[in-house]
């Protein structure tokens, strides 16, 4: 690709006078003094060396730092190789062990009869054998979820192992309908706490990949702050700011280990030969990094002390006494300085580089494989769900794609069509319908927008109270203020419902199964008043039910029809609010024959 220093900085300060002057008589015929006193030609040469300015930046810009700087405006930074994770659900036969067992967060995973790729624990895990007693939840103007465990050894929770198991966690595995993590939604900050017999101590929540118990993930707890080692407790969970939806469980599982494909290296011996701007390539690929982490730790052992040196963008910005080293992550090569832009390590000094590396794709593994784990003999569990992930490091391609997928789908929300597709794209939520209620004609402009947001009915069923609960309404408003402008007052509202019911008489064709038109009638009404369809704000008339039933195959006449209010009156037509939903909670239909 051409440099960009050719193409841009061809054009000095005197080329861009002549320029300017060329183009004067054409511009102002009556501008005439075109001489150094004259202020406009003045004002021009300030323009023309701010311009050389310009260019000069421009053409001395490397075009990597520019890419990843527009990345860094849209949120992106550079990483590594990512790796494959997942979990993997022990086995039942695994909780017959006695005691606790603490797996360092070095142990080795891998599939049955295969040795690659290995897999290490996300975090140092403590197994404690036993089982859950019950699993409950309580509804006192909070929900909680409460957790009852029973281990199978007499010495409790940490067993033999409580001075091996200071810093582990204790995973606890969920299940939950909603299969897929999902780690931009709503979620809800637990709060877990132990309760047994001598004590209740909060826990501390190191890591929820469970989107606060409403999708599949796992959930650790930490154990320094547990003084004793009880046999039987309750780990309580409570989310502060309430669930926007009850947590709906398949399978909780305590002892299920997440999994994270690759593994860390540490201090790699390199020897440094004491020439300017000397490099070396780690020893193994896929350099594995976050966003923001640091990729490689180097050490190099000088004659005073081991000294850590640090990573810098360019060496030819650095001094000759800094101790810093380039990194090119793409080839997995550190670069050294000169002794004038950076610091050269000492001849013959060790170099010591620790970092992690994964096998991105070649990692991923189907679902219901079976694993071993270091500590345990045999076969540990399986993992329900595949263990996915593994990719190589983003590349330009890749990024401008992410940058067009996030500018169309996390763009600030201005119109109403904006507010209404990014409530139902809310995930987890289970938004099926939503709506902006326009303001009234003669109502004062106060900067609020009212949307009206109808969650999913779960089978299809309408339930016995109304769905949107608060908590609901108040998770989708968390989710959309950021979003939208500033001024902008957003209130988020259930559909306000109109109950009604529908009496009517209808006499069927001759020959015709009254049963069957009876059925096809109430299929007709519940298409026509469904909540799902139905426009908000227009009202039910005795008029549009009596079309409907006549339009209904197998139906003559409609014989006294009758719209009866929520209070038991009849009406000829049911009026909702602005904004609202007629909603049909029974449909009392009789089908003669002629």
């Amino acid at each position: 690709m051409k440099q960009l220093a050719p193409d841009l900085f061809e054009r000095r300060f005197g080329k861009l006078m002549e320029i300017g002057r060329a183009r004067l008589p054409a511009l102002a015929p009556e501008w005439t003094d075109h001489n150094a006193h004259d202020p406009g030609i003045t004002l021009m040469e300030l323009l023309a060396w701010v311009a050389e300015a310009q260019l000069y930046s421009l053409s001395r810009r490397p075009r990597r730092d520019e890419r990843v700087a527009y990345a860094a405006l849209l949120g992106f930074a550079p990483t590594g190789a990512r790796p494959a994770r997942g979990l993997i659900w022990p086995d039942p036969n695994v909780a017959a062990f006695a005691e606790s067992i603490v797996i360092p967060a070095e142990a080795v995973i891998n599939v049955v009869d295969e040795e690659t790729p290995t897999f290490r624990p996300s975090q140092k895990l403590l197994f404690v054998p036993g089982k859950i007693q019950r699993l409950e939840t309580r509804l006192a103007g909070r929900r909680d979820v409460a957790l009852t465990f029973r281990c199978r050894g007499e010495s409790g929770l940490f067993g033999s192992k409580r001075a091996e198991a200071k810093g582990a966690v204790w995973a606890i595995g969920v299940r939950a309908e909603t299969a897929e993590s999902q780690s931009h939604t709503c979620r809800a900050s637990l709060a877990a706490t132990l309760v047994s017999e001598d004590e209740r101590v909060a826990m501390k929540v190191v890591s929820d990949t469970t989107n606060g118990l409403l999708s599949t993930g796992v959930l650790l707890l930490g154990l320094d702050n547990v003084r004793t080692s009880p046999r039987e407790f309750t780990i309580e969970l409570h989310a502060p700011a309430g669930f926007a939806r009850p947590p709906r469980f398949l399978r909780v599982e305590p002892n299920v280990i997440p999994i994270v494909q690759g593994r860390a290296v540490a201090r790699e011996l390199h020897v440094a030969t004491g020439l300017p701007d000397w490099s070396f390539h780690l020893d193994l690929p896929g350099l594995r990094f976050d966003a923001g982490g640091e990729p490689v730790q180097i050490e190099v052992d000088e004659p005073a002390a081991l000294q850590v040196w640090k990573r810098t963008d360019r060496l030819s910005d650095r001094g000759p006494g800094e101790r810093v080293f380039e990194l090119d992550a793409e080839r997995a090569k550190i670069t050294f300085g000169n002794g004038i832009n950076g610091k050269m390590p000492p001849a013959e000094s060790q170099v010591l580089a620790s970092y992690a590396v994964c096998d991105a794709e070649r990692g991923n593994v189907a679902r219901n494989r079976s694993w071993r784990v270091a500590p345990f003999a045999g076969v540990y569990g399986v993992n329900l769900d595949p263990v996915t992930g593994g990719a190589p490091a983003a590349g330009t391609v890749e990024q401008r794609r992410d940058a067009r997928r996030r500018s169309r789908d996390e763009h600030a929300l201005v119109s109403a069509e904006d507010l209404v597709a990014a409530a139902k794209g809310l995930p987890l939520l289970e938004v099926v319908r939503a709506w902006i209620v326009p303001p009234a004609e003669n109502a004062p402009r106060t900067g609020a927008i009212t949307l009206v947001a109808m969650r999913a009915r779960p089978g299809g069923k309408e339930p016995a109270q109304i769905p949107e609960t608060r908590r609901w309404l108040d998770a989708i408003r968390r989710r959309l203020r950021p979003r939208i402008p500033l001024g902008t007052r957003l209130i988020v509202s259930a559909p306000s419902y109109t109950d009604f019911s529908i009496r009517a008489t209808l006499i069927a064709e001759a020959g015709r199964d009254p049963a069957a038109v009876k059925e096809a009638a109430e299929r007709e009404l519940s298409k026509r008043l469904s909540l799902n369809t139905r426009k908000p704000g227009v009202p039910v008339t005795q008029r549009d039910v009596t079309a409907w039933l006549r339009g209904v195959d197998g139906v003559t006449r409609v014989a006294t029809p009758q719209l009866i209010r929520a209070d038991g009156q009849p009406g000829d037509d049911i009026n909702v609010q602005r904004g609202g939903l007629p909603r049909l909670t029974r449909s009392d239909l009789e089908v003669k024959r002629p």
